[in-house]
Formats: C-alpha cells, structure tokens, sequence
C-alpha cells in the first residue's frame, strides 16, 4: 500500500471532515498536514508554505499562492488542487514543467454567481441601493434617480461567455431587449442565433449593462482600462463577479466620477482590500466582499471535488478536473 502526504495550505471551511472521508479512498498509510493547525490562519505565504511541501505528494490550497519557487521545493507532487475556479495565483506553467497536474473545480458556483451577477445588475438598473442609501441619508427625490430605463428596452453586454456566461444569458434575456457577447474563444455561437457576438469595443458601444464572466490571465488582465471606458455609453451600469483584475481599477474610479459609469456592481476587487477600497463609499457603487459563489451547496461541492481531484490524481494519475 503507498504512503501519501497531503498538505493542506489554507481554507476557511468549518471542518474538513468531507475531505477526510473521501482520502479514506487512498488507504490507510495517508498523512495529512493541515497547516492551519500549525500556523495560526495556515501556510498563507509561499516562504510559510516552502517547509511543508518537500516531500508532499499532493497540495490542497485555497488563497494561498503557489509560485515557481514553492514548486521548486517539491520533490515529488503529483497535483496542486485548488478550492477555486480561477487559477491565477498558481504557477500553471512552472507546475507543468515539473510535471505536476494542477486541478480546479470549474462547475461549483455557476448557479450562485451568475445569480449574484444578475442581481447586481437588477440593483444598479432599479436603482434600488442607490434609493435606499439617498433615503438614509434624507437625500432621496425621485429626480435624484433619474433617468431610469425600462429595461426590456436595453441592451445586455457578457464580457464572456462560459459556464457562468451561458448561465447569465438564460436567466437575463427575458429582461433585456438584446444580448451582446464578447468570446473570442467561444466555439458554439451557432448554438446562440438570437445573440449578437462582437468585438470588445462594439459590444461594449452597444451595451446599457455590462457583466464580466472570464478569468484572470496575463491577457485578461486591465481587459476594461481608460480606452475601453471611452467606447462605452454615459451612464452605463458595470458589474463584476469574476476577478479584480479584469479592470483598470483607477479607470474605473475616473469613469465613475465622470458618469461615464452610472453605477458599478462589484464583487471582486484586484486587491481583496474591501474594508479601505475608494469604492466602498462610492455613492455610485455596490461593493459586496467577494461572496458570489457562496451558498451551502457550493461550499459542499467545492470540499469534496477538491478532495476528489486530489484522489483521482494520485489514483489515475489525472485529477478529474486538469487544467494543464
């Protein structure tokens, strides 16, 4: 029977009492190496994280970065495996070079965060936050909410269109008039005939409402800066429940101030600060601490197909879910 060690960086989950039940799959011989019961908040950094990979033959991480560095100080990993659907603070290619499979969980949180998108949509189009803290503030009439569209007459810009993308448009497009989408890489727009697929700038153009659904890479990254801002219509509504750094954040702050912007929804932020961001105040922005994806389902589901790519990859020699 192999020996296994499974190091686990961080999670903020309440026990890992799924993940347990599912290493059962390996054998006895399993050594699990919880860092946050040794590191008060767990092996948050890669100089914290570096002591207890050597000899790991699979890491579990959740906010923690996994850089070039800490993966050279593995002797012997099988997998990285990522309670996330994004994958940017993993060195993907330094992993493939060292032949270590690197595993998400794509398909947990489509449900919850295409409905939080449309929800911050619904909110920013209604106005509804922006009434509600003009009335706190014994500032509210209704010229101050003014204009307001009838939204069946507007148009809906995907920036994206994915698992998550695909899951917006379904439930939106009885609301909207017209659906725009920007995918460069989307393969099935015959599937799609009653959406018009653009260029980023033209869909932007056309766009009242604008939602981000692609991941953070090198490429992605600044996707919405001060030019794309300009080919925008005044007083659109943008709403952001993939990644912080999708956009120009000082841009966006600009676009806002001028009312180029109308109003953000923003779930994400480049830098995770919520508590001292300029837009927490905004008077033209929701700002919501990163928790589109959660729910009770989507926490269950993430734990145990993260446990279950760990298994499958040193099992099968692939996690179900390999993104290199």
């Amino acid at each position: 029977m192999s020996h296994y060690k499974i190091v686990i960086s961080d999670y903020f989950y309440p026990n890992l009492e799924q993940e347990y039940r599912i290493f059962k799959r390996l054998g006895k011989d399993i050594e699990v190496v919880d860092c946050t019961k040794i590191i008060p908040g767990g092996a948050t950094t890669p100089e914290k994280l570096i002591p207890f990979v050597g000899d790991a033959d699979a890491l579990m991480t959740q906010f923690t970065g996994v850089d070039a560095q800490v993966i050279e100080a593995m002797r012997q990993c099988k997998v990285i495996a990522h309670y996330a659907v994004g994958m940017d603070i993993i060195d993907i290619e330094a992993a493939s070079r060292k032949g270590i499979k690197v595993a998400n969980v794509p398909d947990y949180c489509i449900e919850e965060v295409a409905n939080s998108a449309i929800g911050l949509i619904l909110d920013a189009m209604r106005k509804i936050t922006l009434s509600r803290d003009l009335l706190l503030k014994g500032e509210f009439s209704m010229d101050t909410i003014q204009p307001m569209k009838r939204i069946s007459g507007t148009t809906l810009c995907l920036v994206g269109f994915g698992n998550i993308g695909r899951n917006v448009y379904a439930k939106a497009r009885i609301f909207f008039g017209k659906v725009v989408v920007y995918d460069p890489y989307f393969k099935g727009q015959a599937d799609y005939p009653e959406v018009t697929f653009l260029p980023l700038e033209e869909a932007l153009a056309q766009a009242d409402a604008i939602s981000l659904h692609v991941p953070l890479t090198k490429t992605s990254q600044g996707l919405l800066g001060r030019a794309q801002f300009e080919h925008m219509k005044n007083g659109v509504v943008l709403v952001n429940t993939a990644r912080g750094g999708l956009i120009d954040e000082s841009a966006l702050l600009q676009a806002l101030n001028s009312g180029k912007v109308g109003y953000a929804g923003l779930d994400v932020l480049a830098d995770d600060e919520y508590e001292h961001s300029v837009f927490l105040h905004h008077p033209h922005v929701c700002l919501t601490p990163h928790i589109a994806w959660n729910s009770d389902g989507s926490r269950d589901e993430i734990q145990r197909k993260t446990a279950e790519n760990v298994v499958s990859a040193l099992l099968d020699g692939r996690p179900t879910y390999c993104v290199n």
